[in-house]
């Protein structure tokens, strides 16, 4: 008898017919919500390292949306944080640092598994912004390598994808 895998799978972020620029938003806003969701969970954390790590994480996020602030402003889409994200981040950190660190870093492998098709799709979508797409990527798989390593006991470098990325040298 075969293993039957009953979790569920986490609904899409995004759908087939939506149009670039609510992807746009969608990443954006992402990444607003990344920077204050490490930040708030770096604000409740004991741990003098893992409140690094999560610093490292926030500034990750924060120059990514940076970086992807002129795709959208050439498309002529707002980048003010959406309130609800910002709320959402506050909702989730309590939690998030409040359980043990292998279900967290389990949920940043999930989240990351769940934005990637959304970060290729936009450069499927938008040639002209191939580049910032691909730092969209690029950003979320090391991301998913830094929680990887974390729940492998790999400590000591699990950082080393995030910092090997360009914008944050």
């Amino acid at each position: 008898m075969a293993d039957t895998d009953t979790t569920p799978s986490p609904a899409p972020l995004f759908t087939a017919d939506e149009g670039i620029d609510e992807l746009w938003v969608k990443a954006y806003q992402g990444e607003v919500l990344g920077e204050a969701f490490f930040s708030g969970v770096a604000d409740r954390l004991h741990d003098a390292e893992r409140v690094r790590q999560m610093r490292v994480l926030a500034t990750l996020e924060r120059r990514t949306k940076d970086a992807v602030a002129p795709a959208l402003e050439r498309a002529g889409i707002s980048t003010e944080p959406d309130p609800e994200m910002l709320q959402v981040a506050e909702a989730l950190a309590p939690a998030s640092a409040g359980g043990t660190w292998e279900d967290f870093m389990t949920s940043v492998v999930n989240v990351t598994d769940q934005y990637l098709p959304l970060y290729r799709r936009i450069g499927e979508l938008s040639p002209a912004e191939r580049e910032t797409a691909d730092l969209l990527v690029a950003h979320e798989i090391a991301l998913g390598d830094f929680a990887r390593a974390e729940l492998a006991g790999d400590s000591a470098t699990s950082l080393h994808p995030v910092h090997a990325l360009a914008h944050m040298r």
